[in-house]
């Protein structure tokens, strides 16, 4: 038994597929690193609902995060009550300079009071924001 030499039976019929592995393999660590930084604003422990409206976020909303100790994030960036509206203005221009158009959606921790989240919320209306959607985990 040995190799076969010559081209006696035609052309090989065997794929390669070692490089078809590398790619499949250089792909699934690209997609593990991107994955987290998908998610928008801070993360956040969100409250549960007993009915929601699931919306996946693919850019489309401004997100102000209220942390657990009380700290309000746009984004990524944190701001204090005064700068919110100045902070909000930014991201509706970035967005309009791609030609976009973006909602609010406030996310609130679950361990923090009403209270702050609603002096968010008062904040945006003194500015005529009252367009806004609250982020919760689907209950049982």
């Amino acid at each position: 038994m040995g190799a076969k030499l010559g081209n006696r039976g035609g052309p090989m019929a065997e794929i390669n597929v070692t490089p078809l592995i590398d790619v499949v393999l250089v792909l699934l660590v690209v997609f593990m690193v991107i994955t987290p930084m998908l998610s928008s604003g801070m993360p956040v422990d969100l409250p549960v609902a007993t009915s929601t409206n699931q919306v996946n976020d693919a850019g489309q909303f401004v997100v102000i995060s209220v942390v657990e100790n009380g700290d309000i994030a746009i984004e990524q960036e944190f701001v204090t009550l005064d700068t919110l509206i100045d902070g909000i203005n930014v991201q509706y221009a970035k967005a309009a300079a791609k030609g976009a158009t973006k909602e609010i959606l406030i996310k609130g921790d679950a361990q923090l009071e009403y209270g702050k989240v609603r002096e968010v919320m008062d904040k945006l209306a003194e500015y005529r924001i009252t367009a806004v959607k609250l982020a919760a985990n689907k209950g049982q």
